[in-house]
């Protein structure tokens, strides 16, 4: 009889370690974009701006590491964690945004690096997460 229990226990621990995996890889794939409270897919996947908003694209190099995790908020809302051999493909809206990143999860600097993007309809904006010296991340490219 405990030997029938046990394995009961084990086949729900392994659905339950199963189910919440799943779910990670789905919330690691999709990231939420703030300003069109629209889901889209940061990854391989193309994202095809619509109604003129502009492309952004923000690549993580391998040599950050992998334990390493690039922090991005647009305008101050979290939008992705972008880890090892990840990219973020996201759309904005025309206009003036904030954008930061910051490295997680054990910053050097608890200050994320900032940059202002005056985004123009249709335009792809490319960028790249880079050590900037000193433990912070910057944007590169443009």
């Amino acid at each position: 009889m405990k030997t029938y229990r046990h394995r009961n226990r084990n086949a729900l621990v392994l659905i339950a370690t199963c189910l919440f995996l799943s779910g990670y890889v789905v919330n690691q794939a999709m990231s939420f974009d703030a300003h069109s409270g629209r889901a889209v897919v940061a990854g391989p996947a193309s994202v095809r701006p619509v109604n003129g908003e502009a492309h952004l694209i923000i690549h993580r190099i391998a040599n950050l590491g992998n334990r390493l995790i690039v922090d991005l908020r647009i305008d101050g809302a979290p939008v992705a964690s972008i880890a090892y051999g990840r990219t973020y493909e996201g759309i904005l809206s025309p206009g003036r945004h904030v954008i930061s990143v910051l490295a997680t999860p054990n910053a050097r600097w608890k200050t994320p690096w900032k940059m202002t993007l005056d985004a123009q309809n249709g335009r792809t904006y490319n960028f790249t997460a880079v050590d900037g010296g000193s433990g912070h991340l910057i944007l590169t490219g443009g």
